[in-house]
């Protein structure tokens, strides 16, 4: 297993529950880059109706998968399931989001839901949603597999593999080779970089999502809020987090003066009242993004190694869903 984000870290406690012995290689730290940079919120909710199904799925799975780590490691992973709000500024927007379905609540309904809410929301759809928090559960899924036997190696980039006959046989790193029945590749924008020290072609890249998080003072949200591109989440500490951006900056993972400016501009526009909050933290991660918008799991070149990336804005909700599909492809122990 390559990657200690959550994308590699729910697959190896996937297989470890299935019996199957696992080494894990993460280049720096567990969650140190995008999982550890997301908010926790886990909306099924897409402007792409194609990802809407298998994130759904992916969230249907949480209940059980929570109670697991939970039990398993006594990580408190703060889960918990709450309403959120997608709010619309014009009557295009208040059209599009009225087109979805979804229980609508005119302008009246939504500042008596939430109160904070500026005078420009027309109205807004109520979502079901839930929430955690990203880096309680990556190290809760890291321990249950190394409570099951895996073993967990931070600091260790893998460099290459000795393939032959069409198959993977020995993932190489620094400290040496280990033998591999089967290889995972899941270390997000950089699964490309990986998986070309095997001669494969994969089509992920990076995209930066620059995040703010704020103390509001005496503003409260009761709800997340989510717009096209962005969301204020409010945290069990009393905080917001403003997020996120979506820019193609290569492996630049600095937040930006203009970035930051992007998420709070708005976020004051649709809560006044967080001008005057208090900014304490801004910081960036760099999410996977292929060129078709879908991620990729399944098995590349070699017939013994997987890539599992792409996952994009989602990877914390659909963590789950590519664990059990490359459970599936992997079979049992």
């Amino acid at each position: 297993m390559i990657g200690g984000g959550v994308i590699g870290c729910a697959i190896a406690e996937r297989l470890s529950l299935d019996g199957h012995q696992i080494t894990l290689f993460e280049r720096d730290q567990l969650a140190s880059h995008a999982s550890g940079a997301a908010a926790g919120e886990l909306s099924p909710q897409s402007t792409a109706s194609r990802a809407e199904e298998p994130a759904l799925q992916s969230l249907a799975l949480f209940p059980e998968l929570i109670a697991r780590l939970e039990k398993d490691t006594g990580i408190n992973i703060e889960y918990r399931v709450q309403q959120g709000l997608q709010p619309a500024l014009s009557e295009e927007e208040a059209s599009a989001l009225r087109a979805t379905g979804e229980h609508w609540l005119d302008a009246q309904e939504c500042r008596k839901a939430e109160p904070s809410l500026s005078y420009e929301v027309m109205g807004a759809v109520l979502l079901e949603h839930a929430h955690l928090t990203p880096p309680r559960f990556v190290r809760a899924l890291a321990m249950a597999a190394a409570l099951r036997g895996a073993s967990i190696n931070e600091g260790t980039p893998v460099t290459g593999f000795d393939i032959k006959g069409g198959e993977v046989r020995r993932v190489i790193t620094g400290s040496g080779s280990h033998e591999a029945d089967w290889a995972v590749i899941a270390a997000g924008p950089w699964s490309k970089e990986v998986a070309s020290t095997a001669g494969v072609e994969v089509d992920v890249r990076p995209q930066r999502g620059q995040l703010a998080a704020l103390d509001p003072g005496v503003v409260a949200l009761r709800r997340s809020i989510f717009w096209s591109t962005g969301y204020l989440v409010p945290k069990a500490d009393g905080s917001i987090i403003a997020g996120g951006t979506e820019e193609d900056s290569g492996f630049d993972d600095r937040p930006t003066v203009a970035g930051i400016a992007i998420l709070l501009n708005l976020a004051c526009r649709l809560v006044p009242g967080l001008g005057a909050a208090s900014l304490t933290r801004t910081w960036a991660g760099l999410r996977p993004v292929t060129s078709n918008g879908r991620p990729i799991v399944d098995t590349v070149g070699a017939k013994n190694l997987i890539v599992a990336t792409g996952h994009h804005r989602k990877g914390i909700l659909l963590a789950p869903l590519a664990a059990m599909q490359v459970a599936s492809i992997v079979g049992p122990s």
